[in-house]
């Protein structure tokens, strides 16, 4: 049925602003009505503005990025897969830089070897040379004639021995700088070339070879029995197939500025027996200044 059919319609639109007989009447809201709307109407302006500025951030770190940014986002991180970064070795790391030269380079003096036959009295159970004298363990029953130690004289040792002809050796002697090399160049400086003379003029390169690995070292000032001194100290190893028990080495040099000039305690222990590294713990505990 169309408009045209009805009986009732007499062509006029209803008037809406008269109420309608028997529908009911809308009262206007009350105040609790309008504050809740408001809150809603608040808290979905809200979340609006936050999602706008979520998808805003993500779009300035990646289609808005520009060329000059420090970020490569076409390249993978760095590292393992959970995006750690590569672990890179700290060159200054004492573990793992490699030893400083004067570990590894022939001494830049001439190590002049001076007579070195003893002239100090010794003590029961003790090993004197120049203006120092340690205790002698029970063990080192071998009296040691070194003749080669550069820049000392009065020189007394003993040693142990390690397997064959192999020994721990330490020797104590008065330091001595001829006036051809000019003056006496302070511990530190007589510690290192005494050192680097020994290493090489004992049989480092003979019998550890040219380029030993060289662990464990140090160049520092120390005391011995109160008095001033520097050592110098590192652990060498070598390859040597007719040695079964031993493959490393510590080679020390301390110089004590005695009261009667300079005096060294040298020595060259095998580092893979730890009873001679205790012992030459021991004597270096038991150092002491004599005039």
């Amino acid at each position: 049925m169309t408009l045209a059919d009805d009986p009732h319609d007499d062509g006029a639109l209803p008037d809406f602003a008269e109420p309608v007989p028997g529908a009911p009447t809308l009262s206007p809201p009350d105040e609790a009505a309008r504050s809740r709307s408001k809150a809603l109407i608040l808290t979905v302006i809200g979340a609006s503005v936050a999602i706008i500025a979520v998808v805003a951030l993500v779009l300035s770190q990646t289609l808005f990025k520009q060329p000059g940014d420090d970020t490569d986002w076409a390249a993978p991180p760095s590292g393992t897969a959970t995006g750690q970064k590569e672990y890179v070795p700290d060159p200054d790391d004492p573990d793992l830089a490699p030893p400083p030269p004067i570990f590894t380079q022939a001494p830049s003096a001439s190590c002049s070897v001076l007579p070195q036959a003893s002239v100090s009295q010794q003590p029961p159970g003790k090993v004197r040379g120049g203006g120092l004298q340690y205790t002698l363990p029970s063990t080192w029953g071998f009296p040691w004639g070194n003749g080669n130690l550069s820049y000392m004289e009065d020189v007394s040792g003993y040693a142990r021995n390690v397997e064959d002809s192999w020994y721990s050796v330490v020797s104590v002697g008065r330091v001595v700088w001829p006036e051809s090399e000019g003056a006496y160049p302070g511990s530190e400086q007589a510690a290192v070339t005494i050192f680097q003379c020994y290493a090489t003029s004992s049989g480092l390169i003979e019998y550890f070879g040219e380029t030993p690995v060289v662990t464990d070292y140090r160049t520092e000032a120390t005391t011995v029995d109160g008095t001033p001194a520097w050592i110098v100290q590192a652990t060498y190893h070598f390859d040597r197939p007719e040695l079964t028990t031993t493959d490393q080495s510590i080679v020390t040099s301390i110089v004590v500025e005695t009261p009667n000039g300079p005096s060294a305690l040298v020595s060259d222990i095998a580092a893979d027996h730890p009873d001679h590294v205790q012992d030459l713990q021991d004597i270096i505990a038991s150092l002491e200044v004599v005039s």
